[in-house]
Protein backbone atom coordinates (compact mmCIF):
# COMPACT_ATOMS: atom_id res chain seq x y z
CA UNK A 1 0.00 0.00 0.00
CA UNK A 2 2.84 2.37 0.82
CA UNK A 3 4.43 1.76 -2.54
CA UNK A 4 1.18 2.57 -4.33
CA UNK A 5 0.78 5.82 -2.36
CA UNK A 6 4.41 6.79 -3.02
CA UNK A 7 4.02 6.12 -6.76
CA UNK A 8 0.77 8.10 -7.03
CA UNK A 9 2.12 11.08 -5.06
CA UNK A 10 5.39 10.91 -7.00
CA UNK A 11 3.56 10.98 -10.32
CA UNK A 12 1.42 13.92 -9.21
CA UNK A 13 4.52 15.81 -8.05
CA UNK A 14 6.29 14.98 -11.30
CA UNK A 15 3.35 16.35 -13.26
CA UNK A 16 3.34 19.50 -11.13
CA UNK A 17 7.08 20.08 -11.59
CA UNK A 18 6.77 19.43 -15.34
CA UNK A 19 3.94 21.95 -15.75
CA UNK A 20 5.74 24.54 -13.62
CA UNK A 21 8.10 25.51 -16.49
CA UNK A 22 11.00 26.27 -14.12
CA UNK A 23 14.19 24.23 -13.72
CA UNK A 24 14.28 21.91 -10.74
CA UNK A 25 16.59 22.75 -7.89
CA UNK A 26 17.95 20.54 -5.14
CA UNK A 27 15.45 22.13 -2.77
CA UNK A 28 12.62 21.07 -5.07
CA UNK A 29 13.85 17.46 -4.99
CA UNK A 30 13.99 17.47 -1.20
CA UNK A 31 10.55 19.10 -1.03
CA UNK A 32 9.14 16.36 -3.27
CA UNK A 33 10.70 13.62 -1.16
CA UNK A 34 9.36 15.29 2.00
CA UNK A 35 5.82 15.41 0.57
CA UNK A 36 6.00 11.73 -0.43
CA UNK A 37 7.24 10.82 3.07
CA UNK A 38 4.41 12.77 4.72
CA UNK A 39 1.77 11.01 2.62
CA UNK A 40 3.28 7.59 3.38
CA UNK A 41 3.26 8.37 7.12
CA UNK A 42 -0.36 9.53 6.95
CA UNK A 43 -1.33 6.37 5.06
CA UNK A 44 0.47 4.21 7.62
CA UNK A 45 -1.35 5.96 10.47
CA UNK A 46 -4.73 5.46 8.78
CA UNK A 47 -4.05 1.78 8.13
CA UNK A 48 -2.96 1.17 11.73
CA UNK A 49 -5.42 3.43 13.58
CA UNK A 50 -6.83 0.47 15.55
CA UNK A 51 -3.37 -0.42 16.90
CA UNK A 52 -2.74 3.22 17.81
CA UNK A 53 -6.07 3.43 19.67
CA UNK A 54 -5.41 0.15 21.52
CA UNK A 55 -1.97 1.34 22.61
CA UNK A 56 -3.38 4.67 23.77
CA UNK A 57 -6.12 2.93 25.75
CA UNK A 58 -3.61 0.53 27.31
CA UNK A 59 -1.40 3.44 28.34
CA UNK A 60 -4.33 5.29 29.89
CA UNK A 61 -5.41 2.18 31.81
CA UNK A 62 -1.87 1.59 33.09
CA UNK A 63 -1.55 5.19 34.24
CA UNK A 64 -4.92 5.02 36.04
CA UNK A 65 -3.88 1.77 37.75
CA UNK A 66 -0.53 3.29 38.78
CA UNK A 67 -2.32 6.34 40.18
CA UNK A 68 -4.74 4.16 42.19
CA UNK A 69 -1.86 2.06 43.61
CA UNK A 70 0.00 5.10 44.94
Amino acid sequence: MHLIVAIIVGLLLGLYFHKRQKPLTVGDWFFGLFIILIFVIITDAILHIDVIKDGFQKGVNESINDYKND
